[in-house]
């Protein structure tokens, strides 16, 4: 039915592409307008985190409720450093001043912007104030920045001063202007990173910028003017050296806004619940402060500025990877296309799987649009995987029309008309709709398991990658076949010489299959093997460290951790436990005791092993660098923790609120503690965690715990997603080994069908194991790739396969057949993937070049998988699958008219056909020929054969066999020279049955492969009786010659023989022997007894187990005397099947009697065909032996028939 539907389309090529191009030009602008940015025209991506986080988590609701009553967590570390590496001083300090008040001023969505000037003093006249100010006149405590500023401005108040001003303001209008002019020329990365690197020491003094100083707010009178700026500069310059010697070991200074040495001072900004700090705007908007300040500061030539945090990394992150979609992605496909066009050596060809995958990728990116979703750092992929499967899907549906192009140009005459392009698209669409359809519904399941997944970002992966993959099969039947309408492919090179690169190439692969098959199997499962034992090193780590070592972000953010503290950040929250009588109220609220405050002060002692060395030593990656909690500010202020008392801790918190670091929530009902760290990736980020889950209790007991913050949850959700990329592939290979399972109708061979792919992504992981590198977010994605792409590969082998098993009739013969020509569709697309995905390795992203590497690598190995272990398998199993099982039109009347499949379902006589192979014959077509060695065994499906000697150029019709009947088993079983000529006389389907499709019947369906030699058994005691009548009938010998032809009867016994039946009997064991008691009935009949008890007839078989049983023809019906003819003579365990002669009646006309005393063994019809169900595996064995003795009498009553 789906063929047809196919091909019923297909008659219209011209609306497939009208409608095609008008559903793409919509789907086009729907992408455009939902996934791209309208001022930039770049791809919008979230970049954020919160793609990663999975919704209904109580650390999700936890992240945001310390982000309403705290702000973001997460903040921006701007970090200004003298590179003489000298203190801090006055004009360090008023640069630090002008930039934090800029950014408080253009940088959206900051909710504070902390610097050193900002941290009150504890104690003094100045209680309360910053630590830069000091008592001045008037008993006001006045800031020595103010105070300097104001000064400057007395001094130079004159009229000459504000001309001077005047033109100094032009100076910074014209001087401002080509700083915009510049900024044009020179990013701000790079300006900044070229600070980064010169270092050199500028001796000369800079003269102070008055423009950038505040109005003055005290009178100018109380200036002495006999003061120069540059005394007055050295004397407040005095002061601030002081101060900055004073406050570098205190606790709130050191390592968070001020270096060990003094060279470095920060800011700190965090940023307001509902802002997008990684957002392209805040993030250039700060760029350019940063640029201007580097340039333009008064101490430009001894400064440099870095700048670190999360934000920043999420935001280049997502610019690196756009400029690889927007630069790499493109190269990738040209370089497919070049690739492409070297195989086909056609342009033209090139432009059909170009055009499905670009259709497909714009379809996909256009639903996606539509429905409001949006790409992140997960679902960028989606346009590689649609990419993959895409191209390898129509490059062979290319392959398969030029081979049935050649096909049906070699079945034409010659003097007909030549091949259509529409015959050759409805021969192609035939062959390859279902393992394409098939292929698609397979790696759909793959796909469609990520939804599972409670990651947003991995559920839209799944989403998107399987709406891709859907499109992508429609347009391979669709789109694909209609352009070749009109796109009139040259001859390419399907077949050629075997002197071409491509044909040794694969001569070479076939020659090590027919040779090494079983070696192959053995190496590849080694493989497999050694690859398991490397994933027991595979770890999951979402690295933060993604971008190349010598790139301004890292140096920056290596700097800001080695002089300052690390930007990675994580809250602790901590709440009155529920139930608690205090939990609501303010005055005797537990969050604010002084048991409280010493519980923080052991947990804080712990994390930084103040005690000696704790459980966070263990940790890899790990530097805790800076703890924010009230702990510090108290013992600061009380200058120790020791008799700290409720009192003043309520107090304390009292005043903080107002003025001072916010640890306590508006409601007073969270309690937080921030860390300051630098951490390697997800997993010593996790690792703390769980050691705060386990420690954090025992320290607080009377408290709730909990923790959040960007960091740590975006570490869970990135090792939730690598973890559950590994689950979902784990779960997709399940769901595609169902299908395979009931693909080719057996789960054992859903297994072997399966075990490529297995062995991919065994490799695949297995590899990362050894080479010591942890699987991240995109990494885990190129399973699902190589199992996309696998599956794809093998199941269009296998439906070749299929077909040309079904020509030769030798699955060896047909696997080799297959290689050559699946494997040029395969070897095209593989080194074309593998290619563009290479090109991915020029990327700066670490985690982009891996993808890039080793998507490449992976897809090369699946290809040799798939030339190498999966014929070889194929060669050594044989496959059957659920189109061929459809396709066969039986029913339950079709199989009682065949008696091979006498006592069989009509589902067993489909797998029995599946298992061996069909021929249909035009009438007249000759089968074999008289005298041939046969191998095979025939049964008339339809149609009649007619059987035939030829003596001299004389044809002798001997007999016509219809449907039902079966001939040629002493060919199969024994090898035989064929006794008479067979030709098809009408149109006739044969099932052919050979020894290569029995083993693999014996070892798949033992039970339907013991009901088919029991149904050959009954057949050949049928034909054994007819030719002992035969020979019965014939005149008596003379009585003279009897003891000669005796003689001759032995020799003749001992030549025909194939097998030795008491030796198949002690093969059996003893084991078995015992198994097969309940299924037969004793006798014991003493030497001279007739046997006369046991029934003869048909499907009844008597086993001599000891002693000796002759059947002698009698002389006539009235007489028992014995005849001068024949005698069978059985022992050692052999079979009587002359015994059928007996019938028991007074005209029978042979009788059976024990010439020694005996011991038999007689199974009816109905106990054979109870010990098929119930034993199968031990009925396939004893039934074959049964058959194959059949045929050794049968084989020696022919040539005593011949003989007479």
């Amino acid at each position: 039915m789906l063929i047809r539907f196919f091909n019923t389309v297909n008659k219209f090529p011209k609306t497939i592409l009208l409608i095609i191009l008008a559903l793409s030009t919509f789907f086009f602008y729907q992408a455009k307008e939902g996934l791209f940015d309208h001022k930039t025209g770049k791809i919008r991506i979230n970049s954020t985190v919160e793609p990663f986080i999975e919704r209904d988590s109580g650390a999700y609701q936890q992240f945001l409720e310390a982000r309403e009553a705290f702000g973001s967590a997460e903040v921006i570390v701007v970090a200004l450093h003298n590179i003489d590496r000298k203190p801090v001083d006055l004009k360090f300090l008023i640069t630090l001043s002008m930039l934090q008040r800029e950014i408080e001023q253009i940088v959206p969505g900051t909710a504070n912007v902390m610097s050193m000037l900002d941290i009150p003093q504890s104690s003094g006249i100045c209680v309360g104030k910053s630590y830069f100010h000091q008592m001045d006149y008037g008993s006001v405590c006045q800031s020595l920045l103010d105070k300097y500023q104001h000064d400057i401005a007395c001094l130079n108040s004159t009229a000459e001063k504000i001309d001077s001003e005047k033109q100094a303001d032009e100076g910074l209008e014209d001087s401002l202007e080509d700083f915009i002019e510049a900024s044009l020329e020179d990013s701000p990365d790079e300006i900044l990173e070229e600070n980064a690197i010169e270092s050199p020491v500028n001796e000369q003094q800079v003269l102070d910028d008055t423009d950038y100083y505040t109005e003055p707010t005290l009178e100018c009178g109380l200036t002495s003017k006999k003061q120069s700026p540059e005394k007055l500069h050295d004397k407040i310059n005095i002061k601030i050296k002081k101060i900055v010697s004073r406050l570098k070991k205190h606790p709130l200074f050191e390592g968070d806004l001020l270096s060990k040495d003094s060279s470095t001072a920060s800011l700190i900004l965090t940023f307001k619940p509902g802002s997008n700090p990684e957002s392209d705007s805040t993030q250039n908007i700060l760029k350019e402060l940063l640029t201007k300040h580097q340039k333009k500061s008064q101490i430009a030539d001894k400064l440099r500025i870095a700048y670190a945090g999360q934000s920043r990394q999420i935001n280049q992150a997502g610019l690196l990877i756009n400029e690889d979609m927007e630069k790499i992605f493109p190269l990738s496909i040209l370089l497919i296309v070049v690739i492409l066009l070297f195989s086909f050596r056609s342009f033209l060809a090139v432009i059909v799987p170009l055009a499905v995958v670009l259709s497909g990728i714009i379809w996909t990116a256009g639903i996606v649009g539509l429905i409001g979703g949006e790409l992140n750092l997960v679902t960028m992929v989606c346009a590689p995987i649609i990419l993959c499967v895409g191209s390898a899907y129509v490059i062979k549906f290319l392959n398969q029309y030029q081979t049935e192009s050649i096909q049906l140009r070699e079945a034409k005459n010659p003097e007909d008309l030549d091949t259509t392009i529409p015959e050759i698209i409805k021969a192609t669409i035939s062959s390859v709709t279902v393992p394409v359809t098939v292929t698609a519904i397979t790696t759909v399941a793959g796909f469609i398991a990520l939804v599972v997944s409670p990651i947003p970002a991995v559920q839209e992966l799944g989403l998107y990658s399987s709406i891709g993959i859907v499109i992508i099969n429609l347009f391979t039947l669709t789109l694909a076949p209609a352009l070749l309408n009109f796109i009139h492919l040259p001859e390419l090179p399907v077949r050629k010489s075997q002197s071409g690169l491509m044909s040794s190439f694969f001569n070479t692969i076939v020659e090590w299959l027919r040779i090494h098959s079983k070696r192959l199997i053995f190496i590849w499962l080694v493989v497999a093997a050694t690859a398991s034992f490397g994933m027991f090193g595979l770890s999951i780590n979402s690295s933060t460290k993604t971008f190349p070592a010598n790139s301004l972000i890292v140096k920056d953010l290596n700097f800001i951790e080695n002089e300052l503290a690390g930007t990675d950040s994580l809250r602790l929250l901590f709440k009155a436990k529920s139930g608690d009588i205090r939990q609501n109220d303010k005055v005797l609220n537990s969050l604010k005791t002084a048991k409280t405050i010493y519980g923080l002060k052991k947990l804080q002692d712990w994390l930084f092993q103040v005690n000696g060395a704790s459980e966070i030593a263990s940790i890899e990656g790990l530097k805790i660098d800076k703890i924010n909690s009230p702990v510090d500010v108290i013992d600061h202020y009380r200058m120790g923790l020791d008799k700290l008392t409720d009192e003043e801790v309520v107090k304390f918190f009292s005043k903080t609120g107002k003025n001072g670091p916010k640890f306590l929530s508006d409601a007073e009902d969270i309690l937080q503690v921030t860390l300051r760290m630098s951490s390697s990736g997800s997993t010593s980020f996790l690792a703390l965690r769980d050691l705060l889950l386990e420690k954090t209790p025992l320290f607080l007991p009377e408290l709730d715990f909990s923790y959040t913050g960007g960091g740590v949850l975006a570490s869970e959700s990135a090792n939730n997603i690598a973890q559950g990329q590994i689950d979902s592939v784990i779960l997709a290979l399940a769901l595609v080994f169902v299908m395979l399972s009931l693909l080719f109708l057996s789960w054992k061979m859903g297994v072997i069908a399966l075990f490529p792919n297995v062995i991919t992504i065994l490799v695949f992981f297995g590899s990362l194991g050894w080479l010591d590198i942890p699987i991240g977010v995109t990494i885990s994605v190129i399973a699902a790739i190589a199992l996309g792409i696998g599956v794809d590969d093998t199941i269009h082998f296998l439906s070749h396969y299929n077909e040309y098993a079904n020509k030769l009739r030798n699955k060896r013969k047909a696997s080799i057949k297959t290689v050559p020509v699946v494997g040029r569709a395969m070897l095209f697309s593989t080194m074309a993937l593998s290619a563009g995905f290479i090109l991915f390795s020029q990327s700066e992203m670490e985690s982009v070049i891996l993808f890039g590497t080793f998507t490449a690598v992976t897809l090369l190995v699946c290809l040799a998988i798939d030339m190498t272990f999966l014929p070889s398998v194929v060669m050594e199993t044989g496959l059957i699958t659920v189109w061929d099982y459809v396709g066969l039109k039986f029913d339950e009347e079709f199989v009682k008219d065949i008696d091979m499949f006498e006592n069989m379902s009509v589902r067993e006589a489909k797998m029995a056909s599946l298992m061996a192979y069909t021929v249909d014959m035009e009438p007249g077509k000759q089968l074999f020929s008289q005298g041939e060695i046969g191998e095979e065994m025939y049964v008339v499906l339809s149609g009649s054969i007619s059987i035939f000697l030829e003596n001299d150029e004389n044809r002798t019709d001997l007999v016509r066999l219809e449907k039902g009947n079966t001939f040629g088993e002493m060919g199969l079983f024994r090898n035989a020279d064929r006794s008479a000529s067979a030709e098809a006389y009408e149109k006739t389907r044969l099932l052919v049955i050979n020894r290569d499709c029995l083993e693999p019947l014996k070892k798949r369906r033992p039970r339907i492969a013991a009901k088919l030699f029991l149904n050959l058994a009954n057949n050949l005691q049928s034909s054994l009786k007819e030719t002992d009548e035969r020979l019965l009938s014939q005149k008596d010998f003379n009585l003279s010659l009897l003891e000669t032809k005796l003689l001759e009867d032995g020799q003749l016994e001992q030549k025909e023989m194939s097998i030795d039946p008491s030796l198949e009997w002690k093969k059996l064991g003893k084991k078995r022997q015992s198994k097969l008691q309940p299924f037969t009935k004793q006798y014991s009949v003493l030497k001279g007894k007739k046997l006369t008890k046991i029934n003869p007839e048909r499907g009844n078989f008597i086993f001599i187990k000891s002693g000796e049983v002759a059947v002698e023809s009698k002389v006539s019906s009235e007489s028992n005397a014995f005849s001068v003819g024949y005698c069978w003579t059985r022992k050692g365990f052999d079979l009587a099947g002359e015994f059928v002669l007996c019938e028991g009646k007074a005209d029978s006309i042979a009788q059976a009697t024990a010439r020694k005393d005996s011991e038999l063994m007689h199974f009816t019809s109905e106990s054979l065909l109870s010990l098929t169900q119930k034993e199968p595996r031990l009925a396939v064995q004893f039934l074959e032996n049964l058959v194959c003795m059949l045929s050794d009498q049968l084989a020696i009553a022919d040539k005593r028939l011949q003989n007479c």
